[in-house]
């Protein structure tokens, strides 16, 4: 079990409580955990105004302020002064697990839902979260869709993350695919938070995929996993191109070391046996591209054709086309990755997603590999 630090943190001096906005008086079933660092004022003041839409009335939200250039506590009070609502701000930033663990912390509520700072909430997203994890016989892990806005075109990279992330959550939907830890997603995801102190709450060492590393320590811990269809979230990615096509290279990195701190996991094993079952054409392009040369030449023509094929309303190849790019780029790192020394494979320091996605969703769904 990883010591769970959040509570420790409350004496450092690192984090202290800024404002706490009550509402009518009532009972808080669950608490909404939002971490947020540099994130736009209009994007965060999106955020909380759907929360407050929510036809569920019994819970609170926090706000972990991770050290922002402008802190978020005079916005909030601003615009929000009658809500439920706490804000912590961190005077230095410690990252997104760090600061998912502290809101938590502050938490008395049974239950604590997680969202990133530029989610938009379905009205409904607290009440059906809350009724899965009432109603289940046992603990149970809930966890909702996060959605690309309708109607929205996105730019082709973050099109083809929506596109296999949707892809994803329609198997779960129809029962083709079973609800598991590697689905557990900090852009919408809600625990019992007893559970979630008993396995020590995020590991403050991970700079990416602390969730489905606490996924997996939650299923260790007996709980099941419960996916609510229309417990959604939507999410309007900024992601740029260059950001895009580093990710890879680092989930790649992560899974490794992911790997080694949690043997048990097998998380390279189930990685590995995904890999052997991708497309023929995927695993002959590998076998071409082991040349460094051969390898930059086709993610830069696979780049560019792709988006050309996305300006010209050609989807599905340019799906494909930024799928050759992710498996490439990614099985190159994880080669890598696999024979460098473990002592390389250190955690990174904590970081953010750009203009403040607090990691999560930010980073990571639909770009698994």
């Amino acid at each position: 079990m990883w010591p769970w630090t959040a509570a420790e943190h409350a004496h450092t001096g690192k984090a202290d409580v800024m404002a706490d906005m009550q509402g009518p008086g009532r009972d808080t079933e669950l608490d909404v955990v939002i971490a947020t660092r540099d994130r736009p004022a209009d994007k965060l003041a999106a955020c909380l105004g759907a929360l407050w839409r929510q036809s569920f009335e019994h819970f609170g939200v926090i706000v972990v302020d991770d050290g922002s250039r402008d802190p978020v506590v005079g916005r909030v009070e601003e615009s929000h002064p009658t809500r439920r609502i706490r804000v912590i701000r961190n005077a230095e930033s410690v990252g997104p697990a760090a600061s998912r663990n502290r809101g938590v912390a502050l938490s008395d509520a049974p239950y604590v839902l997680f969202i990133d700072d530029d989610c938009i909430s379905h009205p409904e997203l607290v009440a059906r979260h809350h009724a899965a994890l009432r109603r289940a016989a046992g603990s149970v892990v809930s966890l909702g869709p996060i959605l690309s806005p309708p109607g929205r075109r996105l730019p082709p990279w973050t099109h083809w993350d929506a596109d296999r992330l949707g892809r994803e959550y329609a198997r779960l939907g129809r029962g083709e695919s079973t609800s598991a830890w590697t689905h557990c997603y900090t852009g919408n995801l809600a625990v019992r938070r007893a559970d979630f102190r008993a396995v020590g709450g995020f590991d403050e060492r991970l700079a990416r995929q602390e969730d489905i590393e606490l996924g997996f320590r939650l299923f260790r811990l007996g709980r099941r996993f419960a996916f609510s269809p229309d417990a959604i979230v939507w999410h309007d990615s900024d992601r740029t191109l260059r950001r895009w096509t580093r990710i890879p290279a680092l989930s790649a990195h992560f899974d490794v070391l992911i790997d080694q701190l949690v043997p048990d996991s097998q998380r390279l094993s189930s990685v590995r046996e995904g890999l052997r079952h991708r497309h023929w054409l995927l695993r002959l392009a590998r076998r071409v591209c082991r040349p460094p040369a051969a390898h930059r030449c086709v993610v830069t023509g696979a780049i560019g054709a792709g988006c050309l094929l996305h300006v010209l309303h050609a989807d599905r190849p340019s799906l494909a086309a930024f799928s050759l790019v992710w498996d490439l780029e990614y099985t190159r790192a994880l080669a890598e990755a696999t024979s460098t020394s473990p002592e390389r494979l250190q955690p990174a320091s904590p970081r953010y997603g750009r203009r403040g996605a607090a990691g999560g969703e930010a980073d990571r769904p639909g770009t698994r590999p």
